[in-house]
Formats: structure tokens, C-alpha cells, sequence
């Protein structure tokens, strides 16, 4: 009978452990352990195949999943190198309407103080008008006032 398809109850049946106490005793001794069972297996050639036929295919699978982890580890660190440089890129963006922003009001100030002297400049016509008559008629008086 092969080993692989035995039923649990024949095999626990057909199995003796030299440290099995005799059955006419009535003792009610645990069974051994999984591994002391397996100790005294001797497994056939067809299930020893089976198994290196397992193991072959575990193995392939193995690599199949390696393979597809350096993939994905491959394209995590893109991605994760492309969130970088957006984040990169976006702190440059404020940096930058910052920057934007203070030449906005400093050209605004710019403006008023350019605004404010042309109002002086008019005033100043205004309040001394002979001056600029007077450099217009005589260039040497232009020396004078300026």
C-alpha cells in the first residue's frame, strides 16, 4: 500500500513504536508525536519524487515572487522619487510667489514714492514759477537756480 494515500486510522494501526506499552495492558498512553511517527517512515520512492517535485515548484515560485518584489520595489522607489521632486517643486512654487509677492508690494511703494515726488515736482511749478522762467530767458541764472 503506498504511504501517501493511507487513511490516518490504518496507519495509526499499522504503526508500532518500540515504546508503545502492550495493547492487553489497557494502559491509556498518549501516541507519540508527529515526529517520532515520521522517524520510522520509510517513504517510498514515488512520494520522495513527489515532494522534490514540490520543492521544485516552490523554488520557481520563489523566484517568480523575488522577481516581482524587485519590480515593485523598482517602481516604489520611482514613485517615490517622483513625490519628491513634486514636493521639491511646490516648495520652490511658495518660495518663489513669495517672492513675487514682496516685489508686488515693493513695486507698489515704488509707485506711490513716484507719485508722491510728481506731485512735489507740480507743486514746486506752481509755488516758483519765475524760477523756470527765469532759466528759460537767461542760461546763467540756470546756474543759480536750479
Amino acid at each position: 500500500m503506498d504511504v501517501r494515500y493511507q487513511s490516518a486510522a490504518s496507519f495509526d494501526s499499522s504503526f508500532k513504536c518500540p515504546a508503545d506499552p502492550a495493547p492487553e495492558r489497557g494502559d491509556s498512553t498518549p501516541l507519540p508525536s508527529i515526529n517520532e511517527r515520521l522517524a520510522f517512515l520509510r517513504p517510498s520512492r514515488e512520494l520522495l519524487e513527489y515532494y522534490r517535485k514540490k520543492i521544485a515548484e516552490f523554488d520557481e515560485e520563489h523566484e517568480d515572487l523575488v522577481e516581482r518584489l524587485e519590480k515593485y520595489k523598482s517602481t516604489y522607489e520611482d514613485q517615490h522619487k517622483l513625490q519628491w521632486d513634486l514636493r521639491q517643486r511646490e516648495e520652490e512654487l511658495a518660495e518663489l510667489q513669495t517672492a513675487l509677492s514682496d516685489m508686488q508690494v515693493y513695486l507698489f511703494q515704488e509707485r506711490e514714492l513716484v507719485l508722491r515726488l510728481y506731485s512735489e515736482n507740480d507743486r514746486l511749478k506752481i509755488r516758483y514759477p519765475f524760477r523756470h522762467s527765469l532759466n528759460l530767458m537767461n542760461p546763467a541764472t540756470s546756474r543759480m537756480y536750479p
